[in-house]
């Protein structure tokens, strides 16, 4: 997500502005000031503000003056002027002041993004990935389709090895989606802190899960979708797929027979309830014996097999290796 500030006093040209900024940069949030004054409150108030898009020629303080005032707080924001005034002497003055780029007026649309983009690092082919994915997740989302995500989120995770696209991924989501979800900042927080490495990578996963838990959650207490069984069940064992998960319990949770349940896993997955809890429960254990630094008795006790010998032989019967084998293939 980037966080961009425009400054504009004059109001059709910050609507132009406006639109092809949130019409060509995937996943910006937007915020305006017509002053000085006003942009200053707004960098006070941004937590990440990642571009300063201003006109120098403002109600005071000047886009100068608000330019210094963003480099005396030390931070790194990156800025782009847009100026009337082709004056040698203030575009000096300008990158005295680390002003990434300025840009003369009238602006063509094609040499501002142009700018934007080279200004932002932005990767066309991660951005088009990044729409792609939010895309996938909304129908996801709209479908109820919880084990899709989260294959999607692990995915995301895996392939990025970074907990950034993942994360802002959630948040475009949740924010398109209009949802209010109490635990958001909490988990923003944790996310940012935590570095991408096998140390962290349990916990980075757990917090991804919790935080799509709380998404789906808070869309079926609202009744936002209609859910048939066989996701109701789905979602209830992949929001608990770290505890012990008994077919008359899940059942239970989705509101059908026991006898039916299993006989809707014969259906739509060709195995047994058992198997396929099995299955998911290894699913995982793959991850976390490839990716993170649990050791094996660990990763037992956290899918909820405290017979670490038991846990050995389901996971080489479904992988047709033990847990050490798996790991030392997979790390060399």
């Amino acid at each position: 997500m980037y966080n961009i500030l425009i400054v504009e006093d004059e109001q059709l040209e910050m609507a132009a502005l406006t639109k092809i900024v949130s019409e060509h940069i995937v996943d910006a949030e937007i915020y305006t000031a017509s002053t000085g004054r006003k942009a200053i409150n707004w960098i006070d108030s941004i937590t990440e503000l990642d571009l300063l898009l201003v006109d120098l020629n403002i109600p005071l303080p000047n886009g100068l003056d608000v330019i210094r005032y963003l480099r005396e707080k030390n931070l790194k924001t990156k800025v782009i002027v847009l100026t009337a005034n082709d004056d040698i002497n203030m575009a000096c003055n300008m990158f005295g002041l680390q002003v990434n780029n300025y840009l003369l007026k009238p602006i063509r649309t094609s040499k501002l993004l142009e700018v934007l983009k080279t200004t932002l690092s932005i990767d066309s082919e991660k951005e088009e990935r990044f729409e792609e994915n939010k895309q996938e997740m909304l129908t996801f989302l709209e479908n109820f389709e919880y084990v899709k995500w989260i294959e999607r989120i692990t995915q995301n995770l895996l392939e990025d090895k970074s907990v950034n696209h993942s994360k802002d991924l959630l948040n475009t989501v949740i924010r398109l989606k209009g949802l209010e979800l109490e635990k958001s900042a909490k988990y923003n927080q944790q996310l940012s802190i935590m570095k991408y490495d096998r140390k962290n990578f349990y916990n980075i996963l757990r917090t991804l899960i919790n935080m799509s838990n709380d998404i789906f959650d808070l869309l079926h207490r609202k009744n936002l979708v209609k859910v048939e069984p066989i996701l109701r069940a789905q979602y209830h064992i992949e929001r608990h797929i770290f505890d012990e998960l008994k077919l008359d319990d899940v059942a239970d949770h989705t509101f059908i027979s026991s006898s039916y349940l299993s006989r809707l896993y014969r259906k739509y997955f060709g195995i047994g309830f058992s198997q396929y809890i099995i299955e998911r429960k290894m699913a995982l254990a793959k991850i976390l014996l490839r990716y993170s630094d649990l050791q094996i008795n660990q990763i037992s006790i956290e899918l909820s097999y405290n017979d670490l010998n038991y846990f050995c032989r389901l996971f080489k019967k479904v992988t047709g290796k033990t847990p050490s084998e798996y790991r030392l293939t997979e790390d060399s």
